[in-house]
């Protein structure tokens, strides 16, 4: 191994610790540095590095304690920020690089922008600070860069029309317009990675740079110095983000390694391009980066252990194809240990999907590049009508792969299994390329055998009451879990022409966190709510199912009946004044009322509602219930609207959510179930801000995906876009 690649391991892993670690695990690492390697070098490179990592850790604490105690926030947008909006955002102030999350009350601005919000609770969680309701005044727009990003991604949107958001995820990482289907299928068949711009992105596009270099004969010199100066520029326009950036990196070593014709050990370069923490050393945290790095490692190595595997005379499509599942197997163990940690899943089927995407991304990505980059409309949206089949069989790869009995197995790693695991992948590719592979190969087959023996951790339930507002797109799909780890599910999602939203999203979230289904609760049967209804009724078998009984003849109405009776669940119709006690919880149903259904045309209005208590606390589903059944509600149970939570009526819609019924509820969380960029401009501008107004923090699912909220029967806690925090109730002063 050279020397440049063994430093910039040791200042990564130095830094690491000291930004997460103790001083306790940077001595331990220390001695073992000084004892295996010899290097006094190496030494005190680890230890300089594991200095920074602690001096950034406690700036970076420094700087959250004066956040908090500060009255105003000078930020710099990443999302835009407008009022009932939660958007994301980074604060630099004395040399720290903290990310904010922001829930605007009042004021709006592009991403991009910077500006300083007032009036603000600042509340510190586990991944940094969020300040709460908020209000935004700009002080400058957005940057000539974002500015230019925000031009390519409405280019994008014309010439891909119905594409533009899977275009928008594989050309500028944006994945914000992707569908809640379509992320779960991608993660379920191992191909996730694929939707964020990474080393394999940028890698795909310089390639081809460099193939069009020599088809038009170009001078070498002038042509690839040109392919490095486009493919920075591309990395620019679309953020910069630490994977890209390696990937860049990488690309300009090897073009210049060969352009000057100064051969070098494959892990050079690469240790070169790998090295963005020393310009940003809180680089070493982020996972695209870590997932990048990691990665390609591991196509380094195959590449050895190919060599070394493979007969010499193999050729052909037999010697490709089995340096290709090499690479497809050493990759997917490489990043397996990230993967598990940070997403709870394991997809078994990754590397059979990988090597059939492989082919189509290799063809795709080029094609979409010239389709962003082509001269006018006209020209950009002949090029993305060329790509359309090649996305269609892309998504077919992932459905086909995300289909099969068993892609997915659910983890839960503990941190000494987690880093066990990261142990034995380094012992596997360094088996992969060193010489003396059979100690190596020892060393992995001896830790993974480790990790066979110890028990595999369970998927502990910390006996508390949960909400979980599933991200189904525009739909409903709420999961209540029970202080004893059951579920009842209200509502299921949506169904669409090849699917439905209860075996593409309920489902595996309900067994990724595991658990019984207790309920079923249908609060009408438009396909919004019923649509996943009958798959998770089959899966699942609940053992109860309470109906509004509204009579429809929609198609998974009729299905969702038929899944009822074939597992014999307890059907029953709703009335109100029903009591239920599950594990704890006091559930109340409120309507609807036969008497008062019985003279109704349309089903919103004849919505279960769902009052569900736990200790002190209290919860109203209100399904699709607009102005009418609000007025029912006032006044036949105006004395059981007051709770905490409210799942707001009919995804926001104008004409649910009056002033008089927001009143009565008085929430301090208001949970809206909601497609992103959906074609009914749900949600209501007017309803959010009488949410608001009414002093509610406002969560959105097309903005946060899905939410959850714990409580021990005296407190909420919050989660949404990976921050936690303690809900401010009536009673609580604010800190």
């Amino acid at each position: 191994m050279p020397l440049i690649f063994l430093a910039g391991c040791v200042w990564v892993l130095g830094t690491a610790l000291g930004l997460v670690a103790s001083w306790a695990a940077g001595l331990l690492l220390l001695a073992a540095v000084a004892a295996s390697a010899h290097r006094v070098a190496l030494a005190l490179l680890l230890s300089a590095a594991f200095s920074l990592g602690i001096e950034l850790r406690d700036r970076d604490a420094r700087c959250l304690s004066a956040a908090r105690e500060a009255k105003s926030w000078e930020l710099r947008l990443l999302a835009d920020a407008a009022p009932a909006a939660f958007a994301m955002a980074t604060m630099h102030d004395g040399g720290c690089a903290i990310r904010v999350a922001l829930a605007v009350r009042s004021g709006s601005a592009a991403a991009g922008s910077r500006v300083r919000v007032t009036g603000a609770e600042p509340v510190l969680g586990e991944r940094g600070l969020m300040l709460r309701e908020g209000r935004v005044l700009q002080l400058s727009g957005p940057s000539l860069l974002a500015r230019w990003r925000n031009h390519v991604a409405a280019g994008i949107d014309r010439r891909f029309g119905d594409d533009a958001g899977l275009a928008r995820a594989l050309l500028i990482a944006d994945t914000h317009g992707l569908s809640p289907e379509l992320r779960e299928r991608y993660t379920d068949a191992g191909l996730v990675h694929i939707l964020s711009i990474s080393g394999l992105h940028v890698g795909i596009i310089g390639g081809a740079l460099l193939l069009a270099v020599e088809a038009l004969r170009l001078p070498a010199l002038g042509g690839r110095v040109a392919a490095m100066a486009l493919v920075l520029c591309y990395v620019l326009a679309i953020g910069a983000p630490a994977a890209a950036m390696r990937s860049a990196a990488l690309f300009a070593a090897v073009t210049m390694t060969r352009l000057l014709q100064r051969p070098t050990h494959p892990w050079a370069p690469f240790a070169i391009a790998a090295l963005v923490p020393l310009i940003e050393p809180r680089t070493v945290l982020d996972l695209g980066w870590q997932l990048s790095v990691s990665g390609y490692a591991g196509v380094l190595a195959a590449g050895r252990a190919a060599r070394r595997v493979l007969p010499e005379r193999w050729r052909g499509w037999r010697a490709h194809i089995s340096r290709e599942l090499i690479a497809g197997v050493l990759t997917t163990l490489a990043t397996a240990p990230l993967v598990a940690w940070h997403f709870g899943r394991l997809s078994l089927v990754g590397i059979v999907s990988t090597l059939a995407a492989g082919p189509v991304v290799a063809l795709l990505q080029p094609t979409l590049f010239v389709a962003m980059l082509a001269p006018g409309d006209a020209l950009g949206r002949f090029v993305a009508d060329a790509a359309g089949p090649m996305m269609r069989a892309l998504d077919a790869v992932a459905s086909v792969s995300a289909s099969l009995p068993g892609a997915t197995l659910a983890v839960a790693p503990t941190l000494v299994a987690a880093g066990l695991a990261g142990v034995g992948v380094v012992a596997m590719l360094a088996a992969s390329w060193s010489r003396d592979w059979p100690r190596w190969a020892m060393m992995a087959l001896s830790v993974f055998a480790l990790l066979a023996w110890i028990p595999a951790p369970r998927l502990v339930h910390d006996g508390r009451f949960e909400v979980h507002v599933l991200d189904v797109g525009q739909g409903d799909a709420v999961a209540l879990r029970t202080p004893r780890g059951r579920w009842i599910l209200v509502d299921a999602g949506r169904a669409w022409a090849s699917g439905d939203a209860g075996r593409s999203t309920v489902l595996p979230y309900l067994r990724r966190h595991g658990g019984e289904l207790a309920l079923f609760v249908l609060t009408h049967p438009h396909a919004d709510h019923v649509g996943g209804a009958a798959s998770v009724i089959r899966a699942l078998k609940p053992a109860a199912v309470r109906d509004a009984a509204f009579v429809a003849g929609s198609e998974p109405y009729a299905q969702m009946l038929t899944a009822t009776h074939a597992v014999q669940a307890d059907w029953a119709r709703v009335r109100p004044g029903e009591l239920m006690e599950i594990d704890g919880l006091r559930l109340e149903f409120l309507a609807p009322d036969s008497a008062w259904t019985v003279s109704l045309d349309d089903p919103n209005e004849a919505s279960s509602i769902l009052r569900v208590s736990y200790g002190e606390r209290s919860l109203l589903l209100t399904g699709d219930a607009e102005e009418g059944l609000e007025q029912w509600l006032l006044e036949h149970a105006s004395d059981r609207l007051d709770v905490d939570l409210l799942k707001v009526g009919h995804h926001g819609s104008s004409t649910s959510s009056t002033q008089d019924f927001i009143d009565a509820v008085s929430p301090r969380v208001a949970l809206v179930s909601v497609g992103m960029a959906n074609s009914y401009g749900h949600p209501s501008p007017d309803v959010m801000q009488r949410l608001l107004d009414a002093g509610a923090t406002v969560l959105r699912t097309d903005q946060l995906g899905s939410l959850i909220l714990r409580s021990d029967g005296r407190t909420w806690e919050a989660e949404a876009a990976g921050r936690r925090w303690s809900v401010r109730l009536r009673e609580t002063p604010l800190q």
